[in-house]
């Protein structure tokens, strides 16, 4: 005779709750009837070969699958973070009969839930926002930013390295920069993000199920530490600094992806005086201070890497964040 199995109860239960996993599980009855020296281990083994003719697959980290007469297909409900997988599972010997075996199984992903192509449920974002001053050394204060200027998706120096005085009201001592209080505001955007699984032929996928890496890389060498290169989130070019992107574990492949914006009124960039080739700073007396001010003071910006999110929202969020990102705050 060959192995059969008999559903129980089906995962027809959920219970989803924004950040935190969407769980659903199930129980079957597996008859081993024939079979000699089976074990829980043969059973598991049995669950995992994805044979046709047993018309079930199940393992610890992958999906639940059913043969449908042609092919196996996700018997699980369809999440916006991909299909849900099998966490843990449990054989047990009936007690009355050695060929009966009851299996109970948890899967469980992150939405919301995916009906027709359409979400149920809200997008998984936080937005933390701390407006602050920076301290800054100043040798003038009311000073005007220059607008960023971006060509083939590189900040272009003009703005910056021209040899023009910034202009505005001195206020160093003596060729001394004094502390002023620059307009800073921190972002911390939250979400979920989910790394590379193993599929059923253990390839290494993303939630579309197709081959997917994660570039730790590259986000340090092409996101942080730059600066926006197209607006975002209201904030004009140039204007954010990309801190941080800091993932910490959440729910198995699951991470928290917490990005770390910063805006700054002098976009970055700080005040120092133009030094003539003597290395000495020109000044010019003021009467009514009875003190000399830097005659010419210039901006030093350090941070030319360019970034900008595409609508995709790729590699950070998803079309969903990015739609709230860019629609909410303006």
């Amino acid at each position: 005779m060959t192995w059969s199995y008999t559903l129980l109860r089906g995962g027809d239960d959920l219970d989803a709750k924004p950040f935190e996993p969407v769980t659903s599980g199930a129980v079957v009855l597996v008859d081993s009837t024939g079979e000699t020296g089976v074990t829980a281990e043969t059973v598991l083994q049995k669950l995992a070969s994805r044979d046709t003719a047993f018309g079930l697959a199940v393992q610890e980290g992958s999906t639940v699958e059913r043969y449908n007469g042609s092919a196996w297909v996700d018997d699980n409900p369809t999440l916006s973070f991909g299909p849900m997988l099998v966490r843990e599972i449990a054989v047990v010997e009936h007690p009355d009969n050695q060929d009966l075996w009851r299996v109970e199984f948890q899967v469980s992903g992150f939405g919301p839930l995916m009906s027709s192509g359409n979400t149920i449920g809200s997008v998984q974002i936080s937005v933390g926002v701390v407006s602050r001053p920076r301290m800054a050394p100043a040798y003038r204060c009311d000073v005007t930013t220059p607008a960023d200027v971006v060509s083939s998706g590189e900040f272009t120096e003009a703005p910056w390295i021209n040899g023009n005085d910034i202009g505005g009201k001195s206020v160093d001592i003596n060729t001394s920069p004094v502390s002023i209080p620059i307009d800073q505001t921190v972002i911390t955007i939250q979400t979920v993000k989910r790394t590379p699984f193993q599929d059923w032929t253990a390839a290494w996928v993303g939630p579309d199920g197709n081959a997917s890496t994660l570039g730790l890389k590259a986000i340090a060498d092409q996101w942080v530490g730059g600066r926006n290169s197209a607006a975002f989130m209201g904030f004009p070019i140039g204007s954010l600094l990309l801190e941080s992107v800091e993932l910490q574990p959440l729910h198995h492949e699951f991470k928290t992806q917490t990005m770390t914006l910063i805006f700054d009124q002098w976009h970055h960039a700080n005040q120092m005086p133009l030094v003539n080739p003597q290395f000495n700073i020109p000044t010019t007396p003021n009467a009514t201070t009875a003190m000399s001010h830097t005659t010419t003071v210039l901006w030093n910006q350090t941070f030319w890497d360019a970034w900008e999110i595409p609508a995709s929202g790729a590699p950070f969020f998803g079309t969903a964040e990015m739609d709230y990102l860019t629609t909410v705050f303006v």
